[in-house]
């Protein structure tokens, strides 16, 4: 199965991003821990992931992002931010309804999809949650408008099994009170930063073989301006991993054009552009870079 999450990440210049991240483990008999879960759509302004049966969530999440590309009001932005979300869920909706020969309740999907982007009729970034409602026999989306609990430090939604998201959200509320205050409201700027990614990154080194989460932490993310990108993470640490982009290692040999690579210890990021040893070397001088401009602002 699958923890995952979306939030709004503010930057210390005052800037945000949309961040969706999910662990890389599917389970069916298996542990399969190299699989995609945060996907980019070619409109750049949005991004989706999702938590659930992957009988469910590949089919339907494909298909969504060829009708994304497909639909010519979609490809060029016209069609915003909200009809592009209902645009998406009829489709979800259609494809439930070609269900047939299932067994008892085989025709109930069991999946839930995070989705969010840039709205720029709104100006601002939305998420919605988009669930089957069993009562009514059709996918739904509801928006998440508040911080969920987590004072006025932004949007945010969770997704995945409820063990995992009881222990996400007890552990992100532990950090961010620590960072922020009890009432997570320390100042009229705090807000979230990467500490939802780090009590994922957290809950995957503690995982084992028989936890339904595992593998590396992925992410993608969509800017103001409109332009959605992979997140690459080394893993385990930025010395003793690999870099792994959508949940896989790349191949020694790989180079790839990267515009965000992390590190998982720090949260210090850059672009890559190049196999994993370049990557490294990349990071280690984003580090040192970020140690020597932090010692001087002291």
């Amino acid at each position: 199965m699958t923890i995952a999450t979306a939030w709004v990440r503010t930057l210390v210049n005052g800037a945000e991003e949309l961040v969706f991240c999910s662990d890389s483990r599917l389970s069916n008999g298996k542990r399969f821990d190299h699989c995609q879960k945060t996907f980019c759509f070619s409109r750049d302004d949005a991004a989706v992931c999702f938590a659930g049966r992957t009988d469910w969530a590949y089919p339907m999440i494909i298909a969504a992002i060829k009708a994304a590309n497909l639909h010519l009001p979609s490809q060029s932005r016209a069609l915003n931010l909200t009809k592009f979300k209902n645009h998406l869920v009829t489709l979800l909706n259609q494809m439930q309804k070609e269900v047939h020969s299932f067994a008892p309740g085989e025709d109930v999907p069991d999946v839930t999809f995070l989705l969010g982007g840039y709205d720029w009729m709104q100006r601002c970034f939305r998420i919605w949650r988009i669930i089957f409602d069993i009562n009514n026999r059709e996918f739904v989306a509801h928006e998440r408008n508040d911080s969920n609990n987590y004072g006025g430090l932004g949007k945010i939604e969770i997704a995945g099994d409820s063990e995992w998201v009881l222990a996400m959200r007890v552990r992100l509320k532990k950090l961010a009170q620590q960072r922020h205050g009890l009432d997570m409201r320390q100042t009229e700027k705090s807000r979230f930063d990467m500490e939802p990614f780090e009590v994922i990154r957290d809950l995957l080194r503690s995982s084992t073989p028989e936890d339904s989460i595992g593998g590396a932490p992925q992410a993608v993310k969509v800017y103001q301006f409109m332009k959605s990108v992979d997140v690459a993470f080394f893993w385990p640490t930025v010395v003793d991993g690999r870099l792994y982009l959508s949940g896989r290692p790349l191949l020694s040999y790989e180079r790839a054009s990267v515009n965000s690579i992390v590190d998982p210890d720090t949260t210090v990021s850059t672009w890559s552009s190049g196999n994993t040893k370049v990557a490294v070397s990349q990071i280690q001088a984003a580090i040192e870079k970020n140690i020597q401009t932090n010692y001087w602002q002291k």
